[in-house]
């Protein structure tokens, strides 16, 4: 045998040329690459997350509008706490959770707590002022200083719960009771409460707490971070020995959970590499092509991350979690494909130079056509006009080129430099024939079902009917379980909210108003609109009476400044007029006293008096947004709870009922300019909307596009079509197979879709690339069936044993999203394997030309 290949032609002979003369080249500038990219790897890092929300919506524009017009100073941090017996409003569980709240008064946290007027209890507070602080204070006046929590008997405590209801100044503390709190009749018709649950918050100063409180702590956080570390502490304090109660905060700490959760799965991730590692070494049956390919995937990792960085890609799940994923499937394809090739060189007694250039002119033009297909599958991602999906696409776009590259021509030249080093070639088959043996019962396996094609491809059609049902049944829906374990305290705290709160509060709709308000009628639409809400079936309701629970806080302005006898008289002594209300609507009567008012409260706040602020200027802010120049529109809110919005059904209803609430108030009032509804849940409603037409859209484009690609390169309609079809069988079975296990289309599924056509269009592509070489020499379709699955065959197999194997070891992960990726990544593999394997054969035993008809 020669050591240079002679009669190589075009691309492919060119690329096999090259790597068999100049590998070492090949291999010095692929490591060089390499150790240049480890300096924006670690050097460049994203600081900025990438946009989950699509561009062009008014919703989610309507909603960044908000939190740069209306900015807030106070961080919110919601509890719930839980009984252990039953019953919250007992003196030994009101008072163990007031020692508690008083630690936290006490504690290092105590500086970075927001201290001002509560409007509702009527006292200055401490950063939080719950039940417990209200009944204390109750118990105190009404005993003259005699009784408090640490003393009282619980029938002290029910009766003092029960003034507090009924007082006008703090019966809005309903709101802290279960909705599952029921009564007695007691003596003299005092109501005697039981609540399993109170639900509360910590107010916080926003800013100290981003700014100083990492650096009281000598932490470098960044804002998101420190105020979830913040968070987490301040729960630590309030719960204590929580001897009576279970406390948990509300969704106070997604990034750190999904850090912890992404540890422990990051670990199952290392060792579904290791098995796939191991797997391989059954398969070759070499520790050096095992190290090699460890060492490529390492590699392939840092081009991703350096090349991601070097190009700006802000951080994402999608980046940072599901792309790694993809290409460790992908990557180590090339790799066993490049590789099983090249020991078939040098089982024909090649030399390793030769037998390098000999595999690679053979399997070369199955590994680029991979490479472009998968390729236009992940790039179709482009096309969604949502910032992390994009992002997701030029990445694993990435990803695909260097795994051609690193684990396709870099690893088998390492391999074929180290052999030709020990002056070695092979002239036995791996392992005593071991593989040809299984190459030859896979072979026989595909003969036997690919001529019985009248029975297979039927049956694949009715399967397919099913799972396209499946499909299109799909909910689309994104639950905190479904994302993070059941276990942890974040989904917990949001299971008792939903138990204890239900109706009567719920994730926040914002009702988003531009006009003149110095005209009554502008207010009067106002009110319009929470009176509009009334038979609305989808909004919070106080306990008390039943009425919405919506907050307009600009009316509540208005009327602390008709009330306050101290705050009028400062507004009216700065303006000059006197600030009246004849008709007791508890709105100021003239349009020039409403821009007195406005004017005074923008920059000055509401004081209480003359040592104590109402409202101040920063909590105006927060819901009033006023030009002291008039040369733009005033803004406001009004905000009001909508209950269940963990279900996307929900999400809609409630979008349309306030909708009509709005519109029958506003539409047509002259000093209204604009009017919309946004919040976090109409903008997941926009993301689910977005993310339905990204995988339809990235679907026609991903198909289309591999499609005309095949047509280019096999100049052949026929198998550009036939090679297609398993592929989008492939993705159909995939959702069909998530709607039997009830998963649900959300930001991470969708992107299955994508990388199921890249799975699957590689495992297709080799089959029909090598069976067309064998077709030149063999004329008789079924001998080059027979020959194509004895190797190439034999090939996919390792390939989807190693990566399924290793990928359904992550389907124990305790997080939920992790779990569900690693398991559809192995289901996929295997279907992508049996569709290549078996559907595929049958329709080139059917539709493909004879031998002397077919070209490379």
């Amino acid at each position: 045998m020669t050591d240079v290949g002679e009669g190589r032609k075009g691309l492919y002979g060119w690329l096999a040329n090259t790597i068999e003369r100049r590998s070492p080249w090949l291999i010095i500038g692929t490591v060089v690459v390499t150790l240049l990219l480890v300096l924006p790897l670690f050097l460049m890092k994203p600081t900025e997350m990438a946009s989950d929300n699509p561009t062009g919506s008014d919703v989610v524009r309507w909603n960044e509008e908000i939190k740069d017009k209306f900015p807030s100073e106070v961080y919110h941090i919601p509890f719930i706490v839980e009984a252990r017996e039953g019953d919250m409003l007992t003196q030994k569980n009101l008072y163990e959770l007031y020692e508690n709240e008083q630690a936290l008064r006490e504690s290092a946290l105590s500086p970075f707590l927001y201290k001002r007027y509560n409007e509702v209890a009527g006292v200055t507070l401490d950063g939080v002022y719950s039940i417990a602080d209200s009944v204390n204070t109750a118990l105190m006046i009404g005993s003259r200083g005699m009784i408090d929590l640490s003393n009282a008997t619980d029938l002290q405590v029910k009766q003092a719960v029960d003034y507090i209801l009924n007082d006008p100044l703090t019966e809005g503390m309903e709101i802290e009771l279960s909705v599952e709190a029921t009564y007695e009749e007691g003596p003299g018709g005092v109501k005697l409460w039981e609540s399993p649950a109170l639900l509360f918050v910590v107010e916080s100063d926003r800013e100290q707490v981003q700014e100083g409180y990492p650096a009281s702590i000598g932490q470098d956080y960044s804002e998101q971070l420190a105020l979830e570390h913040f968070g987490r502490d301040v729960q630590r304090i309030l719960r204590g020995e929580q001897q009576g109660y279970e406390l948990w905060g509300i969704f106070i700490d997604m990034n750190l959970e999904i850090a912890d959760e992404g540890r422990i799965s990051g670990v199952m991730l290392m060792a579904a590499i290791v098995l796939m590692l191991i797997i391989i070494t059954l398969i070759f049956r070499s520790w050096l092509i095992t190290l090699l390919s460890g060492a490529g995937l390492g590699m392939l990792i840092i081009w991703l991350k350096g090349f991601s960085n070097l190009i700006g890609l802000k951080s994402s799940m999608m980046l940072d979690l599901i792309v790694p994923i993809a290409i460790l499937v992908l990557g180590i394809d090339y790799a066993i494909h490049a590789l099983f090739r090249y020991r078939e060189e040098i089982e024909k007694g090649n030399r390793p130079r030769l037998a390098l250039g000999q595999s690679t002119y053979g399997v070369g033009s199955a590994l680029v056509l991979a490479m472009l297909t998968t390729i236009i599958a992940f790039g179709a991602n482009a096309s969604s006009g949502i910032e992390s999906v994009v992002g997701f696409g030029i990445a694993a776009s990435i990803a695909m080129i260097a795994s051609f590259i690193i684990l396709g021509l870099f690893v088998p030249a390492l391999v074929m430099r180290y052999d030709a080093w020990r002056g070695r070639g092979f002239t036995r088959p791996i392992a005593e024939g071991a593989p040809v043996s299984r190459g030859f019962r896979i072979g026989k396996l595909v003969a036997s079902t690919s001529n019985k094609w009248f029975v297979m491809l039927p049956l694949i059609l009715i399967i397919t009917g099913v799972a396209a049902w499946g499909w299109l049944n799909l909910e689309t829906k994104m639950d905190a379980k479904e994302v993070f374990d059941s276990r942890s305290d974040l989904v917990i705290g949001l299971d008792k909210l939903d138990e204890h709160v239900a109706q009567k509060a719920g994730e926040p709709a914002y009702l988003y108003i531009k006009g003149d308000f110095t005209q009554h009628e502008a207010l009067y639409a106002m009110k319009a609109t929470i009176r509009e809400m009334e038979d609305n079936e989808h909004v919070a309701r106080r306990m008390s009476d039943g009425k919405p629970d919506a907050y307009d806080l600009l009316l509540d302005f208005l009327v602390a400044v008709i009330q306050g006898d101290y705050s009028r008289g400062r507004i009216e002594a700065a303006s000059g007029l006197v600030i009246t209300d004849v008709d007791s609507d508890l709105i100021p009567d003239t349009p020039e006293q409403l821009l007195a008012v406005y004017d005074y409260i923008a920059e000055e706040g509401i004081p209480l008096d003359e040592d104590s602020m109402l409202y101040t200027p920063q909590r105006i802010w927060e819901f009033f947004d006023h030009s002291l120049s008039g040369n733009t529109d005033d803004a406001t809110l009004i905000i009001i709870g909508v209950p269940g919005t963990r279900e996307q059904s929900i999400v809609n209803l409630s979008a349309t009922e306030l909708q009509h609430d709005m519109d029958v108030a506003m539409e047509g009032v002259p000093a209204i300019t604009f009017y919309g509804l946004t919040g976090e849940s109409y903008v997941r409603d926009v993301q689910f909307d977005a993310i339905t037409g990204s995988l339809n859209r990235s679907l026609i484009i991903a198909v289309v596009a591999c499609l005309v690609l095949l047509i280019v390169i096999f100049r052949s309609l026929r198998y550009a079509v036939v090679t297609l079809v398993p592929v989008l069988l492939v993705a159909c079975w995939l959702y069909g197979f998530m709607y039997v296990v009830d998963y649900h289309l959300n930001m991470m599924t969708a992107t299955i879709a994508a990388i199921s056509i890249g799975v699957g269009i590689d495992f297709s592509v080799h089959f029909t690339v090598r069976f067309r070489q064998e077709l030149r020499r063999n004329t008789d379709k079924r001998t080059a069936l027979l020959a194509t699955s004895r190797s190439t065959g034999m090939a996919l197999f390792g390939t989807a044993v190693s990566t399924a194997l290793g990928f359904a070891v992550i389907a124990f992960a305790p997080m939920p999203m992790f779990s569900a990726f690693g398991l559809l990544t192995a289901v996929m593999i295997a279907l992508s394997f049996l569709m290549a394997l078996f559907a595929l054969p049958s329709l080139l035993l059917l539709f493909a030309p004879s031998g002397g008809k077919t070209k490379t």
